[in-house]
């Protein structure tokens, strides 16, 4: 085969790609895209990009930039893990933006860019036992969503969001990023692909009360002009034309607490008491087998799915009214 056959079956796309990943490292930002490219979760990839940002910011404040993962030495990490604990921020969110720095030092060092972790003499925060997520009763969901006046665009919106959120108990971070080519149907239902956690994906299917919902959503839409095509994302939260990137988690949770505070909810709630609401109620009516709980919510153990029951607090089944000694000996 000639020169001239070999230069025809170049991939000059695909050449490019290796002379960029060939090239010289020249920034730290260098190595954090090499690092981040690594996972295959698009969320993964964003939460480890957010929390190596906010540690190279936090040392820029102190007029230190790095410029190789070599630099980074054990009382930078010590400071920083100083400053979010000063900050009064919970031992699990620090011990998360802790980790990711220790996750890219690692890789550092399977790379052969750095000889020893000079970050295995600092110790996280104790991660302390939160208190357990506040559900809702089967009376304020109801009233929560009856309370949504759906006939504007927004508020078809934050109803099909309660609506979703209290059916299927997805988490937050499943919900915003629901596209509408995730939505189908399956063997005579309609059904919806969720991509959770560690890229598991699982089937459910959609309830009347959601369908209803959705229809409802996508009439406003089309009233306001907007009409969806399949990689367009399903929560849409502009006023005006599309979303191009997921909405927002915080506005997810701005949702939740607006229509609990006009129901007069007063304990702390957030987009996770909509999932323990959606398990917890499974698990009380007993009608569905634990397992098929997991499932639906996406544990990979049954054991995570045990924490949403509040049967194992309830004093009105507990074995201590069983116990009586003289009946047995009677």
């Amino acid at each position: 085969m000639s020169s001239k056959d070999l230069t025809t079956n170049i991939n000059q796309k695909l050449a490019q790609k290796f002379k960029e990943a060939s090239k010289k490292k020249v920034s730290i930002k260098d190595f954090i895209s090499d690092f981040i490219n690594q996972f295959i979760s698009e969320q993964t990839k964003r939460a480890y990009l957010r929390d190596l940002d906010d540690f190279f910011s936090f040392l820029k404040t102190g007029d230190l930039t790095i410029l190789h993962p070599n630099e980074i030495k054990g009382h930078h990490f010590q400071f920083y893990r100083d400053e979010l604990m000063a900050k009064g921020l919970a031992s699990a969110t620090i011990t998360r933006k802790l980790v990711a720095i220790r996750s890219f030092i690692k890789w550092s060092m399977a790379q052969k860019l750095i000889e020893y972790n000079p970050l295995d003499v600092v110790k996280l925060p104790k991660v302390q036992t939160q208190a357990p997520t506040q559900a809702f009763d089967d009376h304020e969901v109801v009233q929560m969503i009856n309370s949504v006046d759906s006939n504007s665009k927004k508020g078809s919106m934050h109803k099909l969001v309660l609506t979703m959120l209290f059916s299927l108990g997805l988490r937050r971070s499943e919900l915003s990023g629901i596209k509408i080519k995730d939505i189908f149907q399956e063997r005579g239902h309609y059904v919806l692909e969720i991509h959770g956690k560690g890229d598991k994906t699982r089937l459910l299917p959609l309830s009347k009360a959601i369908i209803n919902a959705l229809s409802e959503y996508s009439s406003s839409m089309k009233n306001h002009g907007i009409l969806f095509e399949d990689n367009d994302y399903l929560i849409q939260s502009t006023l005006n034309g599309k979303n191009d990137r997921p909405i927002d988690g915080s506005t997810i949770y701005r949702i939740i607490e607006k229509y609990a505070k006009i129901c007069n909810i007063n304990k702390r709630v957030s987009p996770h008491s909509c999932r323990a609401t959606a398990i917890s109620h499974l698990l009380d009516t007993q009608k569905t087998p634990i397992r098929d709980v997991a499932i639906f919510a996406g544990h990979s153990k049954i054991t995570t799915t045990q924490r949403y029951d509040k049967r194992v607090n309830s004093l009105d089944n507990s074995a201590a009214y069983d116990i009586d000694y003289e009946k047995k000996i009677g």
